[in-house]
């Protein structure tokens, strides 16, 4: 076992002269203590995925041709979660390796056996056809129209055409669930296909055996288990690893979250690990178990959708759960902010207000410079807790666990619930809250109360001509019901920046004028070093070994499919974004103009068409930290 300890304490005390912190003209109530050049839980020194400082920012990298990389690190498993750095060690998340076999054998055996039941079928087919069969007839008869139809209709659906081959068939059976072309489609292809297997005891077996290796084509991996790793920060190379027990099984690398979501947290002395799906455990930095815990997660036993992150306060860990057993006072079906003791695990307080789980809470500080907490309600789905809006809780001594206010929209939820999918990026005077992709709201901070609520849908767009080989302004573009991915957000200063879901944008909001500017963004980079524009793409969806665990075929998506990312980090004046294909985004929080110019770089996480991530970027020590489903990766000098 590598001891790490000594040299951290060396390389933080070095390295602390040289950091400026996260903005801070004073200390800092909320930063965790000593966390100078550290990246100690999901948002940094102070929870708020900001920092400030004088040492080295890499922009510009990749991991394809090793530019600006220092090393990579293959990982067992995928995961999900944040990367916690202190000194020379850092700790991720991943999922317990599994001895599946690799996803091209399994297609490989499903190829064969397609083969051998079309053959069986096809003969069965031709036996009907010489004998004449009525039955036969009249039901190739009965196809031949609403199958014409149905291809049609798959031909002209974009989605459905841009997917890769393991996503199609799902695509499809969705489709054809909710439109009655493919009702009509269905139900008369699935009477022939009955028709004709009643005929052959042999084809009905080829058919089971073919659907059942269908089902293995489609991959998944599932524990209740999650596993907590420390590496070498200046090396990677692993060092140890522990098992942070669960209680409900969990499926791997769902793009939505999975147990591994919440980033490790660590104060130099002790690491924590948070497992979604209801297990909480203590380590030395040496990996010497010190305490454990586990609960019973809601949401129906899925620890459902990346949201909640970890947060470390003085001497608290901040956990999202129901309430404890026999606890009349809350809701047994809803979820709570509580308070453990990080060297015991014991709990400490539990709010009276409630907060989903698809939402963020951050940590941060009132215009009287107190410690609070920013918590939110509300989303699809049927989640629970009520009323919808923001609640802010104060985590100074005395009044921990107490709401300074809450605010609650007058729209229905299927409207302005939305607010609460977002990371509840706050400052001592604003809070941001979204409506269903129309508007963005502003909530005062020390009163509680609407400050205003400003359009999203009148846009000036950077968009990219290829002709022209530049980004063109096409003002005042109409948006219908934009859809925002409001998980992907930060704010910095009166501006708002975040991610468009479904089209290649990053967005800038102005809390204080209204303006919205979006920016074009290639979503790929071919093997020249050259930006593609304008063209979806796709991933393998496989982990290092070549698993297919991440079951949920929009995991193969084009970067902006319908998930949930993790925060944006900003370094400086520098915003880094990161889709789900593994491309980095920099952009220039302080140009005037969101153009060209404010698109610093675009960086790659990893090989065309095999990376996949949803975690937020990590900076220490001069350094990123990032990760893909496959690998860890330190970029820098």
């Amino acid at each position: 076992m590598m001891k790490l300890k000594s040299n951290s304490v060396l390389i933080c005390l070095l390295s602390s002269i040289l950091f400026v912190a996260c903005n801070f003209s004073k200390e800092s109530s909320v930063k965790v203590a000593d966390s100078e050049n550290q990246w100690p839980m999901s948002g940094g020194p102070d929870g708020s995925w900001k920092v400030n400082t004088n040492l080295e920012v890499p922009t510009k990298w990749s991991v394809r041709t090793g530019e600006n990389i220092k090393w990579k690190q293959t990982l067992p498993e995928g995961g999900q979660s944040g990367i916690a750095v202190w000194g020379d060690q850092l700790f991720l998340t991943i999922n317990p390796p599994t001895d599946s076999p690799k996803h091209a054998a399994v297609v490989a055996k499903f190829e064969l056996a397609k083969t051998d039941y079309e053959a069986l079928y096809a003969k069965e087919e031709a036996k009907l056809q010489k004998k004449g069969d009525r039955k036969y007839k009249s039901l190739k008869k009965a196809i031949a129209t609403p199958e014409k139809i149905w291809k049609e209709v798959l031909k002209k659906h974009a989605h459905y055409q841009a997917a890769s081959e393991l996503e199609k068939p799902s695509i499809e059976a969705n489709m054809m669930r909710r439109d009655k072309r493919g009702k009509a489609y269905a139900d008369v292809n699935n009477a022939l296909k009955t028709f004709i297997h009643h005929k052959s005891e042999e084809l009905r077996t080829a058919y089971k055996v073919l659907e059942s290796l269908k089902k293995a084509v489609k991959g998944g991996a599932a524990s209740t288990d999650i596993q907590l790793l420390c590496l070498n920060a200046n090396t990677g190379q692993i060092a140890w690893t522990r098992t942070v027990k669960g209680t409900i099984s969990s499926e791997y690398n769902y793009g939505f979250s999975d147990a591994t979501t919440p980033c490790p947290m660590t104060d130099g002395t002790y690491v924590w690990a948070i497992n979604a799906s209801g297990g909480m455990a203590c380590f030395t930095m040496d990996g010497a178990p010190v305490w454990d815990r586990t609960w019973k997660p809601t949401t129906g036993g899925k620890p459902f959708n990346k949201q909640f992150d970890s947060m470390l306060f003085e001497n608290l860990i901040l956990n999202t759960e129901p309430p404890v057993r026999g606890d009349s006072t809350r809701n047994i079906d809803w979820n709570y902010l509580h308070a453990f003791n990080k060297l015991t695990g014991e709990r400490i307080w539990v709010t009276k207000e409630a907060l989903t789980h698809y939402n963020t809470p951050i940590i941060g500080e009132t215009a009287e410079g107190k410690p609070a907490v920013l918590i939110g309600r509300g989303g699809p789905h049927g989640v629970p807790e009520r009323p919808v809006g923001l609640s802010l809780i104060s985590l100074e001594k005395n009044k921990q666990g107490t709401a300074l206010w809450s605010w609650e929209p007058e729209e229905k939820n299927s409207i302005s619930g939305w607010g609460a999918l977002s990371t509840q990026h706050w400052d001592s005077k604003k809070a941001s809250w979204f409506y269903s992709g129309d508007d963005h709201l502003t909530v005062d901070t020390q009163t509680g109360k609407l400050i205003s609520q400003l359009n999203l849908t009148k846009v000036n767009q950077y968009n990219f001509d290829k002709t022209k080989q530049q980004h063109v302004l096409k003002e005042n573009v109409e948006i219908k019901h934009l859809q925002n991915q409001r998980h992907c957000n930060i704010s910095a200063g009166d501006d708002l920046f975040f991610m468009v879901r479904y089209q290649p944008y990053i967005a800038r909001h102005s809390t204080l004028t209204g303006k919205n500017e979006h920016i074009e963004v290639p979503q790929e980079i071919d093997a020249d070093g050259k930006y593609i524009w304008a063209q979806a793409q796709k991933n393998d969806g496989l982990n290092a070994q070549g698993q297919l665990h991440a079951f949920d075929a929009r995991t193969r998506g084009d970067g902006f499919q319908k998930c949930f990312l993790g925060s944006p980090t900003m370094v400086n004046n520098y915003v880094f974004f990161t889709n789900a294909i593994g491309l980095v985004y920099v952009i220039d929080a302080s140009a005037d103009v969101l153009d060209a110019n404010a698109l610093v770089a675009v960086n790659d996480l990893g090989k065309q068409g095999e990376t996949w991530t949803v975690n937020s970027m990590t900076y220490a020590n001069g350094h990123i930290y990032h990760r893909t489903m496959k690998e860890i990766i330190c970029i820098g000098k």
